[in-house]
């Protein structure tokens, strides 16, 4: 059985109060999916203020469009389909301007890590903790931002096939299928930097 991940049950009512035009539900729910958001955005267009940038532009949207929500799928599923968007649209921005991002390195990403092992007790432990947390991340940013993006969706949100299939609007042969060259990619890359 696959992990899912955990609907919070009192988000129905948030969100109605948020379609009624209650302020201080709205900020419940920013408080409630802002790091997540910005995680999701971060692990994308992997730049600090890009994922600002998408995290504030999620919120207004979310705002701004809160009456089209109608419950037919997850409020998560919705929302990282809007995330999803804007950071592919904020990369493709940069793109246009630049060859590549910079490299993150472990600590700017404000918890948006690729946790490679449990936390080591000593420091030696810590040390190659660190040095595979860092080859994790350089492998990641040889990934475009729709790799990226599904094995955020499969691995840290926990959703199912058709959960991202309906995020990334496309079929559940395509996740697969893109899942399985993300797989292959970080392989090779992983392999390369002799991760294992």
């Amino acid at each position: 059985m696959e992990k899912r991940a955990p609907q919070r049950e009192d988000d129905k009512e948030l969100i109605c109060l948020c379609q009624g035009g209650d302020r201080a539900a709205f900020e419940r729910l920013y408080r409630r999916y802002a790091q997540d958001v910005y995680t999701m955005a971060m692990r994308i267009v992997r730049s600090v203020e890009l994922a600002e940038e998408v995290t504030q532009e999620v919120f207004i949207s979310l705002y701004r469009d809160i009456q089209k929500f109608q419950f037919q799928s997850a409020f998560t599923t919705w929302l990282y389909r809007i995330v999803y968007r804007r950071s592919a649209d904020q990369f493709r921005k940069i793109r246009k301007h630049k060859d590549h991002t910079v490299p993150l390195m472990p600590d700017d990403v404000n918890g948006a890590r690729y946790e490679a092992v449990e936390s080591g007790a000593n420091p030696a432990d810590q040390a190659i903790e660190n040095e595979q947390q860092e080859m994790l991340e350089k492998a990641m940013d040889s990934l475009t931002p729709k790799q990226r993006a599904i094995l955020i969706l499969r691995y840290t949100h926990h959703l199912s096939y058709e959960e991202i299939a309906h995020v990334l609007r496309c079929r559940i042969g395509t996740v697969k299928s893109r899942l399985n060259r993300a797989h292959k990619m970080m392989q090779e890359k992983l392999n390369q930097l002799e991760f294992f």
